[in-house]
């Protein structure tokens, strides 16, 4: 009897969670800019941008409000984004961010992290690019990951 409940909870929960995706996903569709002022599910995970070193900054993905603190109070003039945008919510918020990026004169590079097995292997793509030009530069991903915190602390020391 106890088992027959605990399947119902999750069954429920699970209908309850796809349901939510589902509502999130259409309304993502329609418009990410008017969602994302309204819900923003994944704000519990966002963090605020940290410092890695005097020419570079890190922390998860940043909406328009976000981006535009970043140019005026710490100029940024270039955003590394690692999402993967075969996903259709992430392509929205990669788009979204271009578009963002582009208005505020912010160069923006798309880096998917799967390109890269590891972090290792993306450092020095990341060197690359942040030797190419000296500015100050935002990297991110959609949340901080133990990924994203080991390529930075690479990045650290450069």
């Amino acid at each position: 009897m106890i088992r027959i409940k605990q399947i119902r909870y999750y069954a429920i929960r699970m209908l309850l969670f796809s349901l939510y995706m589902l509502f999130y996903f259409i309304m993502v569709s329609v418009n990410w800019s008017r969602v994302e002022e309204y819900i923003d599910p994944f704000s519990p995970f966002k963090t605020a941008p940290f410092q890695v070193n005097s020419m570079l900054y890190s922390g998860s993905y940043l909406n328009n409000e976000g981006l535009t603190v970043l140019l005026k109070e710490k100029g940024v003039k270039r955003v590394i984004c690692l999402l993967d945008p075969r996903f259709p919510l992430i392509r929205e918020l990669v788009a979204y961010e271009r578009e963002n990026c582009k208005r505020l004169g912010i160069t923006f590079i798309s880096l998917p992290q799967r390109d890269f097995t590891r972090y290792s292997n993306m450092l020095p793509v990341v060197m690359e690019i942040l030797d190419e030009e000296k500015e100050v530069t935002y990297i991110h991903t959609y949340f901080m990951n133990r990924w994203l915190l080991q390529l930075t602390a690479g990045l650290e020391s450069h």
